[in-house]
């Protein structure tokens, strides 16, 4: 947004130099991008005066025209068909830098230079508004009013002796949309307090609500309207400080009712449409939706279409504007036009967001109304826009302000503890400093108890919600730099580690393990919400078909960052993250929360090389086991021996035939190779292997306590032993036996051998396994050992159909 400081001193007294002043309001959070001198833009521009006019002998739409300039008649090459002998215009001097460029895509700006067009020699330009950056006309050149004198810098008769300011207003701060709201931030820097314009209507004895009437149809959609009836009106161009003030601040001056109710918008921060009254059937207004299919053509001549959920406002028998938006062509001011009605409205912020997405029409208006309008300044800016539209036109202005305020706004209270602003922010500050800082930002004490002030939050601050933003007022008004840093910090090493929550436990150890954290975007285009073939949640607006629907899994948002990753030669990944995924729970219940649910799972995704290149390592890729024993580390710290793996087939289309992970008989979640038709969608040619599970399972089986037992005293005992079986039966069945038959006795057993081949016979295959046999009060016997053991193996020959092959 650009704001004028010349616009700006109207209101509040600034005794900052420019560049300090552009500083101080960055400081409180209002970001000034940059600030323009004007004087020196219009540098090397003058006034002049077309003396003589020629067609130029090569071209047939240029002219030769002799243009005096005060000192010198220079002949300058021009293409406008507007120009004309006699006619003041602005002429940019050989050297000038010309803001924008006519001819160029971009419109960059350059550096005239003196140059031969089509033979004959030009000395200078004379500009159109666009080229001088005072606006968007591109038709002809500008023409300065008949008193304009000739030889006078271009800067001094714009009166553009102005400092231009480009601020970044934050999405929650509607009322620094506004040359008062800026102001208002100054009256913190300076003290200075800032005022608004005094108003002062001329009215006529005739009332206004004779003449029209409002009806407000959707209460909650718009919330308050205010109008004003002028008549006897006088549609012409605006005096030149009008068009000054708006083309300085990028606005192109229209007619001076346009101009006006534009001018009160960049002061106020309140849009306002006018109306030709004479169109409006019945002299009525009536707010209310429009109906799905209906058509509506804008001020900018383009037919819409519309839906039920946009508010329209319409006469006694049409729309006539789209509310906050836009107006409509069939009510426009014109030539015409001898009597207004001025609308000066309060919309839901929600419902004109929504309409100007689906229309693709935004507008300074719309802009407004979507991060909050001030609902108390309605009436103000109304009575402000009446002023000066009969200073300018000598127009009636009915008596009274016709307003409708079907539900009016509630003050809003917000209690600030003192002590609590302190500990926030590191502060020392008094119950009367903070009062001090909130008055200075127009928040007033209603109620003062030993910590605790309860404030009066102003109606144009809809920011403001709980103490939490107080605080970050008084930081605003304290100042930023004026917090101390403390930097000092100890590390008690006799105490344990605590985790904030479990999910950051798990997250610690895995970056222990070598993974990578990622967060990617939990909206999805619909192909991949889709992947899982689980009910994925439609967002109704979406911003793009990129963010169309909710996630139903972490594994698309995972590949794309896979692939990002190869793309620029990362091709060695271990990746995981943590996060929500949503689904449809309840097709029934769609128009409420209950039928949605929300998840937090986590995944874990790796890919490329086992081992980076090492010479002393052989080199391989990485495969499903290598992610098998990445999740038995993980499950084995957090849930001991409570887990198990059983044969898994998702059914989705994103991996091939995994597994399944059981932790105490409640599923949860399962790993396996990403398919290949998916690897191939992503662009990725290598194997992608990925396991995702629900947190809260893992979590509630997760060991809270851990018991610790000293080192055993007396000395294990390990025996090998190798089985051969059926090669359809699993070997965690072989394993599990093992474990149920040894008892305490048996504390390690490992598959450390798999044959398949002739030496066992078809159809089968042999598992071999390393046991160790730890007793905790004696020494074992190989006597004792050996009996043990046999124990076991008739155990496994019968539960198994095994056989053994060795011992």
């Amino acid at each position: 947004m650009k704001v004028s400081l010349n616009w700006l001193k109207d209101y509040v007294q600034i005794p900052l130099k420019p560049a300090d002043l552009a500083e101080r309001l960055s400081m409180l959070g209002l970001e000034v991008e940059s600030f323009e001198d004007l004087a020196r833009k219009f540098d090397k521009f003058i006034v002049g005066e077309v003396v003589e006019k020629r067609k130029h002998p090569n071209a047939d739409k240029l002219t030769l025209c002799r243009v005096d300039v005060g000192r010198e008649k220079l002949d300058i090459v021009c293409g406008a068909p507007n120009v004309a002998e006699g006619q003041k215009v602005a002429v940019a001097l050989v050297g000038a830098t010309i803001p924008r460029n006519q001819h160029d895509p971009e419109g960059g700006p350059f550096v005239l230079e003196r140059a031969k067009i089509r033979g004959l020699e030009s000395n200078g330009m004379i500009c159109s508004e666009y080229e001088m950056g005072l606006g968007d006309d591109t038709e002809g050149i500008m023409l300065l009013e008949p008193s304009a004198r000739v030889g006078m810098p271009l800067a001094k008769h714009l009166h553009a002796a102005d400092i231009i300011y480009d601020v970044e207003v934050t999405a929650n701060r509607g009322d620094w949309l506004s040359h008062i709201g800026v102001a208002r931030e100054i009256q913190v820097i300076t003290g200075k307090r800032a005022v608004l314009p005094k108003v002062k209507i001329a009215q006529s004895r005739v009332s206004a609500r004779k003449h029209a009437t409002i009806r407000i149809a959707d209460a909650r959609k718009c919330r308050r309207y205010s109008s004003r009836i002028l008549r006897n009106v006088r549609v012409g161009t605006s005096p030149r400080w009008l068009q000054d003030r708006l083309s300085s601040v990028g606005i192109r001056p229209i007619n001076n009712i346009v101009d006006v109710t534009n001018y009160v918008l960049i002061e106020t921060g309140q849009p306002l449409h006018a109306f030709d009254y004479d169109t409006l059937a019945g002299h009525a207004i009536i707010v209310k939706c429009a109906q799905d299919g209906d058509r509506f053509v804008t001020l900018d001549g383009k037919e819409r279409m519309l839906n039920s959920d946009i508010l329209m406002i319409c006469d006694g028998e049409r729309p006539v504007a789209i509310a906050g938006v836009m107006g409509g062509a069939n009510t426009e001011i014109s030539e015409q036009t001898t009597a207004v009605l001025l609308e000066s409205a309060n919309f839901e912020q929600g419902s004109i967001r929504r309409a100007s997405k689906f229309l693709g029409l935004a507008t300074d208006a719309s802009q407004r109304f979507e991060r909050g309008v001030d609902i108390e300044m309605t009436v103000f800016a109304a009575n402000r826009a009446a002023q000066l539209i009969q200073e300018l036109t000598g127009a009636e202005v009915l008596q009274g302000v016709i307003d409708v305020y079907p539900v009016r706004a509630k003050p809003r209270r917000i209690s600030l503890r003192v002590s609590r602003t302190n500990a926030v922010l590191g502060t020392a500050c008094t119950q009367q400093q903070v009062i001090g800082f909130m008055k200075r930002l127009n928040i007033r004490p209603s109620s003062v108890r030993k910590d605790t002030v309860v404030f009066d939050v102003p109606s144009y601050r809809y920011d403001l919600a709980e103490e939490i933003d107080l605080i970050e007022e008084v930081a605003r008004v304290y100042g930023y730099d004026n917090i101390e840093t403390k930097t000092s910090a100890s590390v008690d090493f006799s105490k344990p580690i605590f985790f904030t929550s479990p999910v950051d436990e798990v997250r610690s150890y895995l970056i222990g393990a070598g993974f990578n954290e990622i967060l990617t975007d939990s909206l999805q285009d619909h192909e991949s919400g889709y992947l899982t073939q689980e009910r994925a949640v439609e967002v109704l607006n979406p911003v793009s078909s990129e963010a169309s629907v909710l996630r139903t899994s972490l594994i698309p948002g995972a590949l794309r960052v896979v692939q990002n990753n190869r793309s620029r030669g990362q091709n060695d990944l271990r990746l995981f993250e943590i996060g929500s995924v949503f689904d449809v729970r309840d097709e029934r219940l769609r128009e409420s929360v209950e039928g949605y649910g929300e998840e937090e799972r986590l995944l874990l995704v790796i890919s490329g090389r086992v081992h980076a290149m090492h010479y002393a390592l052989v080199e391989r890729q990485v495969d499903f086991l290598d992610l098998k024993g990445e999740v038995e580390a993980l499950l084995s710290k957090f849930c001991l021996d409570k887990y198990r793996f059983i044969s898994y087939d998702s059914g989705s289309a994103l991996i091939d035939s995994g597994l399944a992970v059981e932790i105490n008989g409640s599923y949860a979640g399962f790993l396996g190779k990403i398919s290949k038709s998916i690897a191939e969608r992503f662009d990725i040619e290598d194997d992608v292997l990925v396991s995702e599970f629900k947190t809260a399972v893992i979590l509630k089986e997760s060991i809270t306590e851990k018991k610790l037992r000293a080192l055993p005293r007396f000395p294990s005992v390990r025996r090998d032993l190798a089985f051969i079986v059926e090669a359809t039966v699993p070997q965690e069945r072989i394993e599990a036996v093992i474990r149920g038959t040894g008892g305490g006795l048996v504390t390690q057993v490992r598959l450390f051998d798999l044959y398949v081949g002739g030496q066992v016979g078809a159809g089968k295959k042999s598992l071999a396994y390393a046991l160790e046999l730890q007793p905790l009060d004696r020494t074992l016997t190989d006597r004792e050992a050996d009996e043990f053991v046999g124990h076991i193996v008739r155990q496994v020959e019968l539960a198994c159909g095994a056989k053994l092959r060795s011992l």
